[in-house]
C-alpha cells in the first residue's frame, strides 16, 4: 500500500447518526465551533496551558490515526506508513500537507521531516477568533505529526513550527525530528508535549478495535 493511493470513501464507513474509520467513531464539527473553543479555552486558562492541551489533544489524534493506519493496511514500507499521516490530515481536511523532505533511518532511529501546510484551518480559526499572533500557533497539527511519527518510530519524535500563516506568513511550515537529533533545541518546547502514557493508551485502543472488527 501507498500513502497516495488512500481515499476518504475506503476509510469512512456512514450511517445515520455516526460513521466510523473501520471502527474507531469519528464525528464531524464546524471549524468556526472549534475555534470558539480555542478562544474560550486561551481566555479561560492562558495560551501556554490552552496550547499543552491542544498540543496533547493532537498528539493522541496523530498516534490513533498511525495506530489505525497499520492495523487496516500493509504498508510497502516504514516510509509509506510515515506518509500516510500527512495523507490522513489532507483527507480530513484539516489542512493541505505538501512533505518537502524525509530522511528516515530505522536502524538508528533517526527521523528528519520538512512539511508545507497550505490552507491550515487552526491558522484560519486562530485569526478568526482571536486575530493575528507573533508565534506559530497550529499546535494541534504540530501535536499531530509528531503524534503519528512518533508511533510510527517507536520513539518520540518532534515537529516544531517554523512558520504560520497566523502571523501573517504565506505559509505554514514545520519540521519534525527524533528528540536526540534535536538536542539542546527541542527544551524549551518539551512541556507542551508531556502527558499520560498517550502511547500505551491508542495502542489498547488499537488492540480492542482490531479485536471488535475480528468479531464483526
Amino acid at each position: 500500500m501507498k500513502a497516495e493511493e488512500l481515499t476518504l470513501a475506503e476509510l469512512v464507513d456512514l450511517k445515520d447518526g455516526q460513521f466510523d474509520l473501520h471502527g474507531r467513531r469519528l464525528v464531524l464539527h464546524s471549524s468556526d465551533a472549534f475555534g470558539q473553543f480555542r478562544k474560550d479555552l486561551v481566555e479561560m486558562v492562558g495560551v501556554d496551558p490552552a496550547r499543552r492541551l491542544l498540543t496533547r489533544f493532537g498528539n493522541f489524534w496523530g498516534r490513533a490515526d498511525a495506530a489505525a493506519m497499520k492495523r487496516i493496511f500493509e504498508w510497502d514500507s516504514l516510509k509509506d506508513w510515515i506518509q500516510a499521516g500527512p495523507r490522513m490530515h489532507t483527507l480530513q481536511g484539516a489542512v493541505r500537507v505538501v512533505t518537502r523532505r524525509m530522511d528516515v533511518d530505522e536502524a538508528r532511529g533517526r527521523f528528519h521531516m520538512e512539511v508545507t501546510w497550505h490552507d491550515s484551518v487552526e491558522a484560519d480559526e486562530q485569526v478568526t477568533a482571536l486575530g493575528r499572533t507573533t508565534e506559530p500557533v497550529c499546535w494541534m497539527m504540530v501535536g499531530y505529526a509528531s503524534g503519528y511519527a512518533s508511533f510510527c518510530m517507536g520513539r518520540e519524535v518532534y515537529f516544531i513550527e517554523q512558520k504560520c500563516r497566523a502571523k501573517g506568513d504565506r505559509v505554514c511550515s514545520a519540521i519534525g525530528k527524533d528528540r536526540e537529533s534535536w538536542g539542546g533545541e527541542i527544551m524549551p518546547f518539551l512541556e507542551y508535549f508531556r502527558a499520560d502514557d498517550i502511547h500505551g493508551k491508542v495502542v489498547r485502543l488499537s488492540r480492542e478495535l482490531k479485536e471488535k472488527m475480528k468479531e464483526i
